[in-house]
């Protein structure tokens, strides 16, 4: 009764190419992730999460998944996701690194940008 579920709402686990986003031609497509997004997010609220937390930093994502759920679930947001060597033992782990070529910097910040 006192614990609350929360699911990571993300596709790069489940991506061969290492990207956050479903990719076309070498680009991540912003709008056909995020509808992907909505569509995990909702089964994961159908499944019983309570808080979903998407953690791709696609465009729009937070407004569309609101939009999907209502008020079924509470959403935790990523505030800013750097494209950094930080986060290299994460991907190792889930052996999600972008291919050789392509990185994240399309959707993630540079961390050198401090304003």
């Amino acid at each position: 009764p006192g614990i609350k579920v929360i699911t990571d709402v993300a596709l790069d686990p489940y991506s061969s190419v290492g990207q956050d986003g479903i990719v076309k031609d070498g680009k991540v497509e912003n709008d056909l992730t995020v509808d992907a997004l909505v569509k995990q997010a909702v089964c994961h609220v159908e499944a019983g999460a309570d808080i979903v937390a998407p953690s791709d930093m696609m465009d729009g994502r937070v407004g569309a998944i609101r939009a999907a759920i209502g008020d079924q679930a509470e959403i935790m947001s990523y505030a800013a996701k750097y494209a950094s060597a930080f986060y290299g033992p994460f991907r190792d782990a889930l052996d999600s690194a972008p291919m050789p070529g392509t990185d994240k910097k399309t959707y993630q910040m540079n961390p050198g940008n401090i304003k």
